[in-house]
């Protein structure tokens, strides 16, 4: 008997017909919520938009309705806006066991030229001099089977302030734009980093906007806070390939207070 196919990201996307790809969530691309974990989530929203208009991203953003639970089949369905021309508008839906869990809009073109004058940040240690990020559900499991981020340089003492610099690939072949966007899921990170006494994490909305391709494995991401209260957070990240800015991101999550505790901005 032929062994079966390996789902994505490990194989190739299923066959989007007429605008609709069914793809099993496996604990390979799950949070330790049990859920879809954010980054990939992103990464197949990508893939999707990029399938069906044959184009490249340039932006994307999405609001999360409700998580995903692995071992559901994710059913996501597209449409194109308008006649695609050179860009491309995709509405994009997601369910999960009947739920709708995610509404998207994706932008689609060519890849421009990443934005001269922009420099990154300066003496960072190269990824085999940095230790590893650390995950909720521990390492081998879940989302860190297939991620592979070490922690360069952090502030975590800031509050609005904080911020992270991570080098990060992934341990599967990926589409680039696909990687930037599974990448950029790291401001959850950087929060329960800088907010201790936070017991949880939910990133409610997210945006990726691509400004060039990342050349070679490793990805550049300078991740820092910019606004807090006592339930939401919005943070930030920009994305650097050899030297260049290949991407910026923004998240806004909602956080769940321990008992007794309250976050200060």
């Amino acid at each position: 008997m032929a062994e079966a196919a390996a789902a994505w990201p490990l194989g190739p996307l299923p066959a989007v017909v007429g605008g609709e790809v069914a793809v099993p969530i496996g604990p390979e691309i799950a949070n330790s919520r049990g859920a879809l974990f954010g980054g990939w989530f992103l990464g197949l929203v990508t893939e999707v938009a990029q399938e069906v208009t044959g184009r490249r991203l340039r932006d994307l953003a999405v609001s999360y309705l409700r998580p995903a639970p692995a071992g559901a089949d994710l059913v996501v369905r597209s449409s194109v806006v308008e006649p695609a021309g050179s860009l491309a508008s995709v509405r994009i839906e997601a369910r999960a066991e009947g739920e709708l869990v995610l509404v998207a809009v994706a932008l689609t073109g060519p890849v421009p030229d990443s934005p001269s004058g922009a420099s990154p940040p300066a003496d960072v240690p190269p990824p085999d001099a940095c230790p590893p990020r650390t995950y909720a559900s521990g390492p081998g499991t879940g989302a860190s089977v297939l991620l592979d981020v070490r922690v360069a340089r952090e502030t975590v003492d800031a509050r609005v302030g904080s911020s992270a610099l991570l080098w990060g690939r992934l341990r599967c072949p990926v589409d680039e734009q696909v990687r930037l966007a599974v990448l950029s899921d790291h401001v959850p990170y950087l929060l329960r980093r800088a907010l201790p006494e936070v017991g949880g994490v939910a990133t409610v909305a997210a945006s990726v906007r691509a400004t060039g391709a990342p050349v070679g494995e490793w990805v550049l991401l300078d991740v820092g806070l910019v606004a807090l209260d006592e339930r939401l957070a919005v943070g930030r990240a920009s994305m650097w390939s050899d030297g260049r800015l290949v991407g910026v991101a923004e998240q806004t999550a909602r956080l769940f207070r321990r008992r007794s505790s309250r976050v200060p901005g």
